[in-house]
């Protein structure tokens, strides 16, 4: 099974998403095996004001997916070391602390894929695209990347129309201007008609889970 490691941007933005009837989190703990570093839960409760009545859940939820390793804080020191030692070592620590976990992760040979789950750009941009242009052992998605796949997966039973307006929902979340977003979700609903289109060509497919 592949290991999604989120971050607390990505979880805020999804925390009001269904697929169909049932919870984001409970989908993503039946596609996944969801973990999440130990800095992950403190900004979740520094943030929880952001999650509405579904905090508690959240909260749940990471506590559950928290991955302690053995020396975990040397691990995000050193990468902290080598991407800005002059830097502010608060900024960016959720990002190090799951890239940390990634790295771990994969020195331990565990199977699937590793997939980093972030809408921060800024942290994309610069700590992540720093990280997986050494190490080359995760793959990125947005939020809105994480949708395009389960609705692959979850097809027919999650309608386009409900998927679209996921997508409606989590686009301004994630930062850009406004053409940014406004050219943003075009894409991205183009992607989803023509994902559409071609799994109701596919012949079905009998369900494993």
């Amino acid at each position: 099974m592949d290991i999604l490691i989120p971050d607390t941007s990505s979880l805020i933005n999804i925390h009001e998403i269904y697929i169909g009837q049932t919870y984001i989190i409970d989908v993503l703990n039946e596609l996944f095996d969801v973990q999440v570093s130990r800095e992950i839960p403190h900004e979740l409760r520094r943030h929880r004001n952001e999650l509405g009545g579904y905090d508690k859940q959240m909260l749940q939820f990471v506590r559950q997916a928290r991955r302690y390793f053995h020396r975990d804080q040397d691990y995000e020191k050193l990468l902290f070391n080598q991407f800005a030692p002059n830097g502010n070592p608060k900024k960016n620590q959720g990002e190090r602390y799951n890239c940390a976990l990634a790295l771990w992760l994969v020195r331990r040979q565990c199977s699937g894929q590793v997939i980093m789950l972030t809408d921060d750009m800024n942290a994309y941009r610069g700590f992540i695209n720093w990280y997986e242009n050494r190490f080359r052992t995760t793959r990125t998605w947005t939020s809105l990347d994480l949708l395009m796949h389960i609705y692959l997966v979850k097809f027919p039973r999650w309608q386009y129309a409900q998927a679209y307006s996921a997508l409606r929902l989590i686009n301004p979340h994630i930062a850009g201007t406004q053409q940014e977003m406004t050219k943003r979700l075009i894409k991205y609903r183009d992607y989803l008609k023509e994902l559409d289109s071609m799994l109701k060509a596919l012949p079905s497919v009998k369900k494993t889970r």
